[in-house]
């Protein structure tokens, strides 16, 4: 077996030499005909011109495809020098290529040879799509510049497009900003979940149902189940609005650094933009701060302890008076109970799908709320306390096909710590894949060296001093949303609270 996938793997190699030769000779062919332009004394605007059909006619390929050719052969010659020679050596192929040349397009001549040398780490081993969402992460990190102008360019080209299909169909096409994109499909995804269980349409058939019906002005979807199921009855009040998660520090957040932010089901984003999202904050959830730092700045500012054992998940908090036992007892026996349940609870699925962003499957780009909870460790229905709990070290968002691989043994998988998975695949080849969620994208977070660190009392008490008191008004309303459980107000009466939540059966 090990044969076979070796001369697959070189297979493939050589197809991406070859592929790299041949975008090389048409890229030469492009500058011999530029300089016979130029000798012929043709204006530089327009040397080369047709090129492209001269390239389709030889290869029986289209006009579009060679231009898209020539464009990727002058870029691998002029700008992407270690692209370049990656795809010479057979370590990318075409499609990677491509997609790697079209990410860089504008970025900046600056960050251009770092964000490359980035991307290039590891590329033979993740799929085009990896490689895109990767250049966005990097790109917003490394040019926040050049990612807001051309943003704003980009938005300026916004449009939805129909053209008649076959078969009485017509497609519907657009660009849209990533945000209202999002919305767009929250809708629809919500819309096509709202019909009973005997409906007979697939769940695609009742998007693309769900999206006539928001354009006739309905805001439920009607069930073709056939009888009077209730489902289709349009609410009295108004229909709630879709909710975009965003992962932002809260420093970025406060305006006292630019790093990049993560929009849940897109990627990175530059701060400007994350800042627009959490400005209007009664139908978009933001994510401010990890639950280390929500902890620490919590203390720094009030001297309590804060605690919330829901994990990067930020929601609204309650606020109750001091309480007559210890929270962290009873949210562990609450845990205990939990653990030995084999469906996780709302508050674990979210953390879990949150952690995760997509398929934990290597190069599977499915997003996590479409996927199953996975329980690494089966969970034993005779007796839990055996193993495969319900905890979040436990547990992975994995689509149903891969769900179901991972099930029937094709490929075996375990949990290796800080929320990493490694797959064995049937050759025995062993890949890692690690969470990409909104905290968890590594080249969406600063380094430790770099970091600014306003859970830090003296950071704190310096800004305190820079900008005024109002700082600290900003960062307790981040409290108030997302700090569970204490009155912070006044000093609490009451044993010192651990920072964890124990993990152990009673008595505590």
């Amino acid at each position: 077996m090990s044969g076979i996938v070796d001369a697959l793997v070189e297979g493939h190699a050589s197809i991406a030499r070859a592929q790299f030769l041949e975008v090389d000779a048409v890229t030469s062919l492009y500058f011999e005909r530029c300089s016979e332009d130029e000798n012929a004394g043709r204006n530089a605007a327009v040397q080369g011109e047709f090129v492209h059909v001269e390239v389709a006619f030889v290869l029986s390929i289209t006009e579009y495809a060679a231009t898209r050719m020539i464009s990727l052969g002058c870029d691998l010659r002029l700008r992407l020098h270690r692209v370049s020679a990656a795809f010479a050596s057979g370590e990318i192929d075409l499609g990677k290529a491509t997609a790697l040349s079209d990410a860089l397009a504008n970025v900046s001549d600056d960050a251009l040879d770092l964000i490359e040398q980035l991307l290039l780490d590891g590329a033979d081993k993740c799929s085009s799509s990896r490689l895109k969402a990767r250049a966005r992460s990097l790109i917003a990190r490394h040019d926040p510049e050049g990612v807001r102008a051309r943003r704003r360019r980009a938005q300026e080209d916004r449009d939805v497009r129909i053209s008649a299909g076959v078969d009485g169909m017509s497609t519907l096409d657009g660009v849209l900003p990533a945000v209202g994109a999002h919305i767009v499909a929250a809708k629809l995804q919500t819309m096509s979940r709202q019909v009973c269980a005997r409906d007979p349409r697939t769940l695609a058939q009742r998007r693309a149902d769900a999206l006539v019906a928001l354009s006739e002005g309905r805001a439920v979807l009607a069930c073709a189940c056939g009888t009077d199921c209730g489902r289709d009855v349009e609410p009295v009040s108004a229909p709630s609005q879709a909710t975009i998660l965003v992962g932002v520090s809260v420093s970025t957040l406060l305006g006292f650094d630019d790093l990049p932010a993560f929009l849940h089901g897109y990627g990175a984003i530059d701060a400007e933009l994350a800042r627009e999202i959490a400005a209007d904050g009664v139908w978009r959830q933001v994510l401010t701060l990890s639950e280390k730092d929500r902890h620490i700045l919590c203390q720094n500012l009030t001297g309590t302890h804060g605690f919330s054992a829901g994990g990067p998940e930020l929601g609204v908090g309650r606020r109750s008076s001091a309480p007559l036992v210890s929270p962290a007892a009873v949210a562990a026996r609450k845990r205990y109970r939990e653990d030995r349940t084999y469906r996780p609870s709302a508050a674990l699925a979210r953390t879990v799908r949150t952690r995760d962003g997509t398929c934990r499957f290597p190069n599977c780009g499915v997003r996590a709320e479409n996927c199953d909870l996975d329980h690494t460790v089966a969970f034993n229905h005779e007796n839990p306390d055996r193993g495969g709990l319900t905890t979040e070290q436990n547990l992975a968002s994995v689509c149903r096909k891969h769900h179901r691989l991972k099930t029937w043994g094709y490929w075996t998988v375990r949990q290796i710590g800080g929320g990493a998975l490694e797959w064995v695949a049937p050759t025995g080849s062993l890949v890692v894949t690690k969470p990409r969620g909104a905290f968890c994208d590594p080249d969406v977070q600063s380094d430790e060296v770099e970091r600014f660190r306003l859970t830090e009392s003296h950071v704190v008490e310096r800004l305190f001093r820079c900008h005024g008191r109002g700082v600290e008004a900003d960062l307790e309303f981040m409290l108030d949303s997302t700090v569970a459980g204490w009155r912070r107000r006044r000093p609490l009466a009451r044993a010192a609270i651990p920072s964890h939540v124990v993990n152990e059966p009673p008595p505590f």
